[in-house]
């Protein structure tokens, strides 16, 4: 399991086009067994970029044990692999994000006893 948490929260699934990672909320999930689920959607139209989309099929992730498996399950789905520099603005993205909220949990934390001088 530690291989596919590391394939999904490092940014390896979404290297892919068109690839978006949900976790649950919480930790309830996590410590119900809940497994790590691929949901493949397609264009209700069948082209891309269709107005609406639907369910087309999901794949169990922890059926797979390596890294090298779980790039070839994107590439046998059909998802193309990002060029490097989407993938370093995507990655800056992440840690853009990362360091905003890391910011925002230390000015949230921060001890304002409320007196008034």
């Amino acid at each position: 399991m530690p291989i596919l948490k590391s394939f999904l929260k490092d940014g390896e699934a979404e290297s892919y086009r068109n690839v978006q990672v949900k976790f649950p909320e919480g930790r309830k999930a996590f410590h119900l067994g809940v497994k790590a689920i691929m949901t493949i959607y397609q264009s209700d139209d069948g082209e891309e970029g269709g107005e609406g989309w639907v369910e087309k099929e999901k794949v169990v992730l922890s059926d797979y044990e390596t890294k090298e498996e779980m790039h070839a399950l994107m590439v046998e789905k059909g998802f193309q692999l990002k060029t490097p520099e989407e993938i370093e603005a995507m990655q800056q993205q992440m840690k853009d994000e990362e360091d905003h909220s890391s910011s925002d949990d230390e000015s949230s934390s921060s001890d304002d006893s409320g007196d008034e001088l």
